[in-house]
């Protein structure tokens, strides 16, 4: 497959074809690829690569990695675009794929990464009142009693009466 324009690399890993775009170009890149058949979203996600040992280390913190599938020739896609850890914005894609409304709701909650333009980006996952985003690696782990735990009591019934 030809790469669209303003593509900064491309390449093809275990039989998927990449591309790599600036946060700015998404939008314009997925309307390309969906008027070029690439229809179904598959997904979105971001992966953080704080103290990832990668012998090339990532452009940024932050890779927000889009998934697309002409179901036609069976072919798929991966758009990837770099986000900063200072500044973790993307603009949504919603409009152009309305699965991505959920996407990029569970990003920001998770993630912490704002989608400029999304209708309604609020968490999608976690209580309102939560402080911080889980999934980045420099989150505090642990401490937190879940009710189906041993440290939480509440779901434990009385002994039955003889």
């Amino acid at each position: 497959m030809k790469p669209p324009k303003n593509v900064l690399a491309s390449g093809r890993t275990n039989g998927d074809d990449w591309i790599e775009v600036a946060p700015a170009q998404l939008p314009t890149i997925l309307t390309e690829l969906k008027a070029r058949g690439f229809r179904s979203w598959s997904f979105m996600t971001c992966v953080d690569h704080l103290g990832t040992p990668l012998v090339v280390p990532p452009k940024e913190r932050f890779e927000l990695v889009y998934q697309l599938r002409n179901m036609e020739t069976r072919e798929q896609i991966r758009v990837r675009a770099f986000v900063p850890a200072s500044d973790p914005v993307a603009p949504s894609v919603q409009e152009i794929f309305a699965p991505a409304n959920w996407d990029e709701r569970e990003t920001w909650d998770l993630f912490g990464i704002r989608f400029e333009g999304h209708p309604d980006l609020r968490r999608i996952l976690l209580p309102d009142e939560w402080v911080g985003h889980p999934l980045r690696r420099d989150h505090p782990v642990g401490g937190e009693p879940v009710e189906f735990s041993d440290d939480h009591q509440s779901w434990q019934t009385a002994p039955a009466e003889a």
